[in-house]
C-alpha cells in the first residue's frame, strides 16, 4: 500500500512541476523537447554507428537533425494549416447559422469562437494560449491527486 501512495505522491507532483513549467514557459517547452528529443536520436544514431549498425545510425542521425532543424518549423506550418481550417469550419458553422436562421445569439458563440482560435492558431499566439490553459489543468489535477493521496 504504500508503495501505491508513494507512486501517487510522486505522479501528483511530477503534474504539477510539468503544470507549472507549462504555464510560466509554454511554447518554449515545445523547443525544449523537440531539442531533447533531436539530441536523444543523434546520440542514439551515433551509438548505432559506433556499433557499426551503419542503416540504424544514419536513420536516427537523420531524424534527429531533422528534428533539430526543421521542428520548429514544421511545428509552425501544422499550426498554420491547423488554424486556417478551424477558422474556416468556424466561418461554415457561421454561415449555417444564419442560413437557418438565428434563433438567438448563443448560436453565434462556438462558431465565433472557432473562428478566433483559428486565428490565434494561425497568426497569433494561440500555441501559447493553449500550452498555458494544459499547463493550468495538470497542475490543478496534480494538486487534487496530491490532495487525495495525502489523505489515505
Amino acid at each position: 500500500m504504500a508503495k501505491k501512495q508513494n507512486s501517487e505522491l510522486f505522479s501528483s507532483i511530477l503534474y504539477i512541476v510539468i503544470g507549472v513549467l507549462l504555464a510560466i514557459f509554454r511554447s518554449e517547452t515545445l523547443e525544449w523537447a523537440m531539442t531533447i528529443a533531436g539530441i536523444f536520436f543523434i546520440v542514439s544514431g551515433a551509438l548505432d554507428l559506433f556499433k557499426k549498425n551503419w542503416a540504424g545510425g544514419a536513420v536516427s542521425l537523420g531524424i534527429g537533425l531533422a528534428i533539430i532543424l526543421l521542428g520548429w518549423l514544421a511545428t509552425k506550418i501544422v499550426l498554420l494549416v491547423l488554424g486556417i481550417l478551424l477558422a474556416v469550419k468556424g466561418a461554415v458553422a457561421l454561415i449555417e447559422v444564419f442560413k437557418a436562421g438565428l434563433k438567438n445569439a448563443l448560436q453565434l458563440v462556438f462558431p465565433i469562437i472557432t473562428i478566433v482560435l483559428g486565428v490565434m492558431l494561425a497568426f497569433g499566439n494561440g500555441l501559447d494560449v493553449m500550452i498555458l490553459i494544459i499547463g493550468i489543468l495538470l497542475a490543478i489535477d496534480g494538486l487534487i491527486g496530491l490532495v487525495g493521496a495525502l489523505k489515505k
